[in-house]
């Protein structure tokens, strides 16, 4: 390869909810991007492409190091896929993200995974995220949360939320599912979640302007400013700012046997607003011709203890259908 992709720099701490952190291992994006958010929510249509709108999907392995002693790391690579979707048109665009770990070739059959989908239109956009939870500090408590999944506990939470103008309203739930569904039955968990009712209060909050709908959005703006230019977005209630620190620039990438032209490796950070919190990961896109804006390689370290990283696959385009993605 010429060039790579920075480190993913110091192991942010981690929680169980449903957070960029999370969903950012994945982005690849994005997406992809495996921590934000195009499908309906209840009480509205999937979009509607128009005439110039341009639809995408690309596939990506993904490769996981686990670190069970503080010395050393052990790897291993096609561990889980992730799918990225966009479609963009004038005044709306939408992208989505699936990744997670598949059963069948992750060490100790681990399952984790987890979705975003993202669809603006003008001032209003709809989100929804789910994903496996757990609550993991350490390698022996994924063991543990990996028994305990064994006999009989399958629980995921849930986000939806709405931005319309000046104000986003989400929503946090758990379902707990009947089996212990992978990434490629996410439909079925989809139709559980939308299904799923509850008594609580929405969280509100009042949107400073020119703050993107989500993790998403923002990240696909901030490929085309400055390090010193950030982005503001919500998830959640919460307001985060998403900026990249370092930029190297790649004359020719090569992945395998593969050439993708120019590319740019970015180091990006995510900072709470509300407790200063930072995450960060590395992801490398396409500057030049089909795979133009196109997240090609991202690293990230949700754990102390694992490291994950997403590689497109060698045609760029999805090889397998995965139930719910495809649209």
């Amino acid at each position: 390869m010429e060039g790579s992709t920075a480190g993913p720099g110091p192991a942010p701490s981690t929680s169980g909810a449903v957070t960029p952190r999370y969903l950012a291992a994945g982005i690849v994006t994005v997406v992809i991007g495996l921590h934000t958010t195009v499908l309906a929510l209840p009480g509205g249509g999937s979009p509607t492409p128009t005439v110039s709108s341009r639809f995408e999907r690309y596939h990506y392995s993904l490769a996981a190091r686990i670190r069970p002693l503080l010395v050393f790391w052990l790897t291993r690579s096609g561990v889980g896929d992730a799918v990225v979707t966009r479609r963009r048109a004038p005044g709306e665009a939408s992208y989505s993200l699936l990744i997670g770990s598949d059963p069948d070739r992750a060490p100790r059959r681990i399952n984790r995974w987890g979705y975003i989908d993202e669809e603006i239109r003008g001032a209003e956009a709809r989100l929804i995220g789910l994903m496996t939870e757990s609550e993991e500090d350490s390698l022996e408590q994924a063991e543990a949360n990996v028994r305990k999944q064994a006999t009989g506990s399958h629980p995921f939470k849930v986000i939806q939320a709405t931005v319309a103008g000046e104000h986003a309203s989400s929503l946090v739930t758990s379902i707990a599912a009947p089996e212990d569904y992978t990434f490629r039955q996410l439909g079925i968990v989809l139709d559980l979640a939308l299904r799923e009712s509850s008594d609580r209060q929405p969280r509100v909050t009042r949107l400073p302007p020119g703050t993107r709908p989500g993790f998403l959005a923002a990240l696909a703006d901030a490929i085309h400013v400055p390090t010193t230019t950030s982005m503001n977005f919500v998830y959640h209630g919460r307001l985060y700012e998403l900026r990249q620190t370092h930029a190297q620039k790649i004359p020719n990438l090569q992945i395998a046997q593969t050439s993708y032209g120019r590319a740019t490796a970015t180091d990006f950070v995510i900072i709470n607003m509300h407790d200063g919190e930072q995450t960060r990961f590395s992801m490398t896109y396409g500057t030049q011709g089909r795979f133009e804006e196109v997240p090609l390689i991202v690293t990230y370290q949700p754990r102390w203890w694992m490291q994950v990283e997403l590689t497109i696959d060698g045609s760029g385009a999805a090889s397998a259908p995965f139930n719910g993605v495809d649209r």
